[in-house]
Order: C-alpha cells, then structure tokens, then sequence
C-alpha cells in the first residue's frame, strides 16, 4: 500500500513474531499468541457510537492497525496500515455469561501477523442494561498495560460530557522502535550485548538440569493432562510484613518477595546461581506512559544465594541485580537468540531460562495486623491459607513460575512448576516457608544477621539432592552417568567415563575402543536432540583399553591412543537426502554460510529471523518435522537434519 509507513520491529513485537512459527511444535496451525479484554458499556449507545469510538482508537493507535513481517534482507519490520473502520466480527445478545464463548469466537479464527488487522472487536447487548464490548489482538501489538489506556480513552470518547481528553500524549511503536535502531542508541546497544553475553556464559545450563518438556495445548480437539502443578498461598498480613522488610532496606516490595523466591529456587533446584525472567514494562520514558504497543520484555535477573549469605546480603544482592537487569532490559530477542546459541555452543550446552517471576501490586490491604508475641522463635503463619489450585497459564518454556499478586484482600502467591522437576507438595513446602522467611524477617524472629543456609533447614524449604554422578561444572550440574552412557552406546567403544576436572573446571570424557574424540563429541551433540539437558564434555582421552579401576586414576595408568576437543578440523559435507536438503535451505537464505553438517546454524553465520524461512523452503521442498526453534540451539545441522522427514 502506497500509505504504509514502515519502521524496523519494536524489540518487544519480535519474541511473539517469531512465536507464530513456532506454535506447530505443538501440533497445532500457525497462530499469533493473543490477548483479549473486555470493557462494559453503560446504557443504551446504539451501535454506531460505539464503532465510531474503536474507529478512533484505530486512528489514533498506530499499533491498531500494524503488520509484522520482514522485508526483503529478511529484517523484522512492522508496516503501519491506513486507518480502517471498526465493523463487529461477532454480535450477540445475552448478558455477561456470553463473554466466554464470544471471545472464543473472536479468537477462533488464527490470526496472520503479515496480512490480517492486529485486533478484532464484537459486542454483547443485554437490552436495557447495556453492553459489552470484547476485543482480541495479537500480543505483537498490545501488551496488558495498553488496554489500560485504551479502555480509558475509549470510555472517554463515548462519554460526550467528560472532561477528560481521550487521548494523552504518547509516542508510537514506530517512533520508538526507529530510536531504539538509531546511531545514538548505538552505545547503549553494544553495552546491552555484553550484559546478556556475559550472563550467558555464566549461567547454569538450566535451574533444573533433567528437566523434560511435555507438550501443552490443543491437538486435534484433544487436549492432554497438563504436565504442571499449581499451589497458592493466600495471606492478609503476609504484605505488610513485605512492606515493613522493604521499607528497612529501602527496596519495593517486590525484591523482598524475589528474594524469598530466591531462597526457594536455590534449595528446590540445588544450585546456588539463580537465573530469573522477570518481565519489565520499558516504560520508563514518560512518553511512553500512555503509549499502546508492545513494549514489555523479561528481564535476565541472575544472583547467587549462597548458604553464607546473610539475609541483609541477600536483600542487597537481589536489588543491585534486579538494577542491572532492567537497565538492559531493551534489546533485540532476536540477536540475543543468536548469543545464547553461541554461548550454548561454546559451553557444549543447551541453555534454558526456565524460571520466570511476576509480581502485581494492584491494591494494598486496608489494615494491618500488628506481629503478636511469640515465644520460641516462632513465625507468624497463622493466617496462611496453602491449596492446590488448576494452573491458570502455562507453557512449555517454563519450569518453575512465582506469581505474587497484592490485592485489597491480602497478597497470593501463586507457583507452579512442571513435574518433571516438582511436584504440589513441594510447592506447597516452599511457598509456606517463603512466607514464613518474610515474616520473620518483619518481626525480627529470623534476624537479618542469620546466614541463609540455617534459615532454609530451619523454615524446612525442599532441598534438591545430586546423586554422586552428578558434577558442578562452569556453574551447571551435570548427570556424568547419563554422558558416559551416551557415550557407550557407540559401536565399538568398551567403557566410557566422564570426570570433572576440578582444576580447570571442565569436563573429561574417557572412552576405551576404536574411536576418536570427534567422533565422541559429535555422538553427545546428536544425542541433545532427545537429552536436551545432556551436557558436552569440554576434552576427551581415548584408550587402549579399559582400566581395571575404574576412577581418573586408573583411566591415567592406561595407555592414551588420542585426545582432544573433539571440534571437528574439517566441513563435513551433507550426504544424506535430508542434510542436502537442510543445506540447500540454509544456503538459499544465508548464502554465506558454509552449511557444515558437523557446525550449529547460528554461530557459523545463521539468522534467527531467516530461520521461519528455512523451514518454509524445506516444506515447500516436501520435507517435515522441524521448527524453527531447532535451528537456534547448539545441535549440529546434521542433527537437525535427522529430525526431517519427506512429507507424504
């Protein structure tokens, strides 16, 4: 259209664009995640007031009528439509038990984020007693903080005798996102990438290393067990005794709460180093106050609890690091795709960030209960009310989610964790003792001065225990038994044993038999296709034979055939059907790269944003069986390309 203005994509839109790919993972079409609100109308407004007011909103809000695509380089941009006037995709008649089934309506049909308008509207009337109005749009272009704005100025159009302008001054998606990619943001950007590098090649492989994904979602009309446990903590004192903790230290709320759930996912997970997203509205800049688009984005929250700390250290820990975190909280998803994959790469693992925290003050409590006396040390939980509950939002990205939610009745947490690596008991354990800690803090029954470790054994928060096997390597817990058993599953090779070298802090793969350490390492990198937690040694010692004593020492008294890294010194060519294929697509999108079999996607010259075309041309070249989700990870191409399958 010769009236589309076009801007690169806001950072924000990226993560759901590239979603819309990705949801056939699942088993289902291609669709835009969605967010859908409802504003009530009081009154009998005819028909077309109401459109005359969602058509101004359209005018007014560029992200109302936005496309996400890419242009011809394959760069994300958003193209900014001519308004358009508002019609009802659905009417209906009936009072406020409609809504559910409207907004199933609305959203049945999927949306393209290329093609189709961003929002949809319907309206339910109940004859003399008003109306409804339901809108869906893809969350590309709204997140929760635009619909405040949006319902504010559109009940304002419709009321001819307020006062109040409908709409405030705010900056468009477009206008920011072309600031965000100009040359004075330039520094801002380079010091962002070496704060998300830097993270990534110091976090753990996941909080949870044996975690194991099970689909979530529709297939077919058949819904699945949820593979999630979900327990709430409800409590009326519960935020004041936050309140009185961050008043002391001089923090919000929230950090007093991330801080307990710190000392939580430390025991639950067994790993000292905790790595949180948390999301962030970006809305710091007052002109985006009043803005509607999608400016929200998590941010990489990374401290280490330690059994050391005191509690006063934790607090400060946890605030400097919630600091640092959202000061780079503005970045391109993509490229920051592409810098985990590359760390992933680099460490030989598969980098999750599985553990999200969310904190809601929408009301504060009316009254406050004073902290009675209490003998012994004990904490006030007298009040907590713990019960398992239906999850209420999940996804396959998350292990463990805290939800804490202040409201006029009190505060709830809400957690909920996959079972693969919790189950509702030890939820239920540790949200009782994460209120327990913030209480005591409060009342000075816990004091401040207390290290961490003796608080945990003391509130009885769930620990995690390692089985021997299991190593703390470049800050990951990693199963040495599962590796050596991979290992062992080659032809040919006798024994296999991986060891951490505690010096250096790597891992040391040992195998007896006819074999090389290429061949060993490039065995565990195909292997992460089905052992996504699977961790790849860093060096690799092939032997004769086996060692009597099975230990470092005896591997040592054996006579070394040949070791080494185990990178592969050549381009491995593709040969099979399926990797002439996969090359074929990589090289018809990113013609410089080498489409090395034995090398990731990303690190030798991929895009994320190429990768939906990728997987587009090897559809349309008849093959199935990948998202483009496989593409960003550290599985060689040959990996990848063994996961296709010729479309029948």
């Amino acid at each position: 259209m010769n009236d589309t203005r076009w801007a690169p994509m806001l950072w924000g839109q990226e993560h759901y664009w590239f979603l819309y790919f990705d949801v056939p993972a699942y088993g289902a079409d291609r669709d835009c995640v969605k967010i859908t609100r409802t504003w009530r109308i009081g009154g009998d407004l005819p028909d077309d007031t109401v459109l005359a007011a969602l058509s101004a909103l359209v005018r007014r809000y560029e992200s109302l009528r936005t496309n996400f695509l890419q242009d011809g380089t394959g760069r994300p941009v958003q193209a900014v439509r001519p308004p358009w006037e508002v019609a009802f995709e659905v009417r209906a008649e009936g009072d406020a038990s409609e809504i559910p089934a409207v907004m199933e309506r609305l959203a049945a049909r999927a949306f393209d984020p290329a093609r189709d308008r961003p929002v949809r509207f319907a309206l339910i009337r109940e004859p003399g007693n008003g109306a409804w109005v339901v809108a869906t749009a893809i969350h590309s272009a709204i997140d929760g903080q635009s619909w405040v704005v949006l319902e504010r100025a559109f009940l304002a159009l419709l009321d001819a005798e307020s006062d109040t302008p409908p709409f405030l001054p705010a900056r468009q998606p477009r206008e920011q996102a072309e600031l965000d990619h100009s040359p004075e943001k330039t520094r801002y950007r380079e010091r962002v990438r070496a704060y998300w590098r830097d993270r990534y090649r110091t976090i753990p492989q996941g909080m949870f290393p044996d975690y194991r994904p099970a689909p979530v979602g529709h297939f077919n009309g058949y819904t699945p067990p949820s593979p999630y446990e979900r327990v709430t903590l409800r409590s009326r004192a519960l935020p004041f005794a936050a309140e009185r903790v961050a008043a002391r230290h001089r923090v919000s709320p929230g950090i007093v709460y991330l801080a307990a759930f710190g000392t939580a996912l430390s025991s639950l997970s067994g790993s000292e180093r905790c790595v949180v997203s948390m999301d962030t509205a970006n809305r710091a800049d007052p002109r985006l106050s009043a803005a509607v688009g999608c400016f929200f984005q998590p941010a990489l929250v990374v401290f280490d609890v330690t059994a050391q700390d005191t509690s006063d250290a934790l607090l400060t820990k946890v605030f400097r690091a919630v600091v640092a975190a959202q000061r780079y909280a503005r970045y391109s998803t993509l490229e920051m795709t592409e810098e985990r994959a590359r760390a992933g790469h680099e460490r030989g693992m598969n980098l999750r960030i599985g553990v999200t925290y969310n904190y809601f003050a929408q009301a504060r409590p009316e009254h406050d209960t004073a902290p009675p006396d209490r003998p012994d040390g004990a904490v006030a939980t007298d009040d907590f009310v713990i019960e398992k509950a239906p999850i209420d939002w999940q996804d396959n990205s998350a292990d463990l989610y805290l939800a804490v939610e202040t409201g006029a009745d009190g505060v709830v947490l809400s957690m909920h964790g996959h079972t693969s690596v919790t189950d509702a008991d030890r939820i239920a354990r540790a949200v009782r003792a994460m209120g327990a800690l913030i209480t005591g803090w409060a009342d000075g029954t816990l004091p401040l001065d207390a290290p961490i470790g003796g608080i945990q054994e003391q509130l009885g928060f769930p620990r995690r225990e390692f089985d021997p096997g299991w190593v703390l390597v470049d800050h990951a817990w990693v199963d040495t038994g599962a590796c050596a058993a991979r290992l062992a599953e080659l032809d040919g090779v006798t024994a296999a044993q991986v060891f951490s070298d505690d010096g250096e802090a790597r891992l040391v793969a040992y195998a007896a038999g006819p074999t090389t350490p290429g061949e060993l390492r490039e065995h565990l990198a195909a292997a992460q296709v089905d052992h996504p937690s699977l961790v790849i040694p860093h060096w690799y010692v092939v032997c004769a034979r086996a060692p009597d004593e099975l230990s470092v020492k005896g591997w040592g008294r054996v006579a070394v055939v040949t070791e080494g890294d185990g990178r592969p010194l050549h381009p491995a060519p593709p040969r099979t059907p399926q990797e002439q294929a996969l090359a074929a697509a990589v090289r018809a999108h990113c013609p410089a790269h080498p489409a090395d079999m034995a090398t990731p996607y990303l690190p030798p010259g991929g895009r994320t944003a190429l990768a939906p075309r990728v997987t587009d041309h090897l559809h349309a070249a008849g093959f199935t069986g990948i998202v483009p989700a496989d593409l960003l990870g550290p599985l060689p191409l040959r990996a990848v390309a063994a996961k296709l399958r010729a479309r029948p």
